[in-house]
């Protein structure tokens, strides 16, 4: 037979179409089984259960999960539970079917009780840690709340520089707090992050992302300063969606600096679902205040706590109506007497 007439052997489609199917599918495994490794170096920290005080009133609270996020103001990077304020409160509410993620801030300065002593919010961390601190919103706000983390802001400044910074517009009132911001953290973390000159909008790298939302003392004081923190957070969130890749390449000096009670099968879950989280909406706690004077310091009284907890709940949870608890109702009439309004 001659060599014109043998037949080259052909593979079969179907079967390198499987083949380039299992091997995607490895790789695949490979790169989850990375990340579910990495998740482990998380610092784990489960709440004294004895010690937390959660509300459920709310039939509609059902519905979704509620987790505390905390931002500690460390100027040491120290992740210590307590001598640390908490100067970023964030309540994220996730719709357990739809993923639809709400976002409340909670104002630093707001007056409330803090386990019976009526203080800033953000000293309930530092007085007890999460177990205080996430109670503390709890009794205040009458929520079920958990589950917690925490971080300091070296972590988002790690984030945005591998995201390759976040854009954002920057405006003129706020340039000059923003470059004193942009020069400490620089002292905080290293780095020589430059000044913003002007007004526009700018690709703001890690540092200077972490300087903008630190920024308080302009127009709108602390709520401002918690709506640049929601934009902050919203548009780290976005971009990660988009290239998730990047994230991994920080994952190891980014993880180490989380502290959380959610263990790493939990972690890898909420990571599997990430695609599917969607951050609707963004608001500010309570959303009705007054700036008082009170024995010797300014601080946010709620008026009322209980109709801001009422609205809070519309809000989350679309709650009509809502009856705040007893111990709540307590809390603000102490809060009134004490706001002397």
């Amino acid at each position: 037979m001659s060599k014109s007439h043998i037949k080259k052997k052909r593979h079969s489609p179907i079967r390198t179409l499987i083949f380039l199917l299992l091997l995607f599918i490895l790789l695949i495994g490979i790169l989850l089984g990375t990340i579910y490794m990495k998740l482990g170096n998380i610092q784990t920290k489960n709440l004294d259960q004895t010690q937390l005080v959660t509300v459920s009133q709310d039939a509609n609270m059902q519905n979704y999960t509620n987790y505390a996020f905390f931002g500690i103001d460390s100027q040491t990077g120290s992740m210590a539970d307590r001598g640390n304020r908490s100067d970023s409160i964030i309540v994220v509410s996730i719709h357990n079917e739809t993923k639809a993620v709400k976002l409340l801030s909670i104002y630093r300065d707001t007056f409330v009780s803090i386990n019976g002593k009526y203080s800033k919010i953000n000293a309930a961390y530092s007085w007890g840690g999460p177990e205080l601190a996430v109670s503390t919103i709890n009794r205040n706000l009458d929520l079920n709340i958990e589950k917690y983390a925490t971080v300091n802001f070296k972590i988002l400044a790690d984030i945005v520089d591998a995201l390759g910074g976040i854009e954002i517009n920057v405006k003129k009132n706020v340039l000059n707090d923003l470059n004193r911001y942009i020069k400490d953290m620089n002292r905080i973390n290293g780095g020589n992050s430059e000044k913003i000159s002007a007004a526009g909008t700018y690709t703001l790298d890690g540092n200077q992302a972490v300087a903008y939302s630190r920024i308080r003392y302009t127009s709108g004081g602390d709520l401002a300063r918690a709506g640049r923190q929601r934009e902050v957070l919203q548009k780290i969130f976005e971009k990660g969606k988009r290239s998730p890749l990047k994230l991994m390449s920080v994952m190891d000096k980014v993880l180490p600096q989380i502290k959380t009670n959610m263990d790493q099968s939990e972690l890898f879950s909420m990571f599997l679902s990430i695609m599917k989280y969607d951050i609707k909406d963004q608001q500010g706690f309570p959303w009705d205040q007054k700036e008082l004077r009170y024995y010797g310091a300014y601080y946010g009284f709620p008026t009322t706590l209980e109709e801001n907890a009422i609205r809070a709940h519309k809000y989350l949870f679309e709650t009509s109506d809502y009856q705040v608890s007893e111990e709540l109702s307590k809390i603000n009439q102490k809060i009134i007497w004490r706001a002397g309004y």
